[in-house]
């Protein structure tokens, strides 16, 4: 398979004062390389509040953004490691809040693939040992590399 992980969508230590700020500003990113429609941040605002996407590990508590496909031109996942954590509402339980330090935004194109890139994600944020790396490089290329090295060791998202 291809890169879903790209160094150009991988951000670190940005600051964002809510989640919908945080929306936004990735909306307009992803809008900008032409990877999302102009209402991507707007449509993630909107399904956040249905559906809350904060998870939490013993050890990391992240959020899985995502949203409706017919909001993504091309599929991608952008990593964001917070410079401060953001407050999301529990997955499972909306009551529960999540200081998520981290963020996978998907933007995933064939729906079917939905359920087999959270499950990879979840493997993924379960792995303390590839989320410690992750929350200590400094460099785009690297998190960008070990992401595309665990997700193609387990997930085929070609056609």
């Amino acid at each position: 398979m291809g890169e879903i992980f790209r160094s150009d969508l991988v951000w670190l230590d940005d600051e964002f004062d809510s989640k919908e700020e945080f929306y936004e500003t990735i909306g307009e990113r992803l809008y900008n390389k032409g990877l999302v429609e102009k209402d991507f941040g707007e449509a993630l605002i909107k399904r956040e509040e249905v559906y809350p996407t904060g998870l939490k590990t013993e050890a990391y508590e992240i959020a899985i953004p995502h949203t409706d496909v017919k909001y993504v031109k091309e599929a991608s996942i952008s990593f964001v490691r917070f410079g401060k954590p953001i407050s999301y509402s529990h997955m499972g339980d909306p009551e529960v809040k999540v200081n998520a330090k981290f963020a996978f935004v998907l933007g995933v194109k064939v729906p079917h693939q939905q359920v087999e890139v959270l499950s990879t994600l979840v493997a993924l944020i379960s792995d303390e040992k590839e989320m410690s790396k992750l929350e200590k490089m400094t460099s785009t290329e690297e998190i960008s590399k070990e992401l595309n090295h665990f997700f193609n060791e387990r997930i085929d998202l070609d056609e």
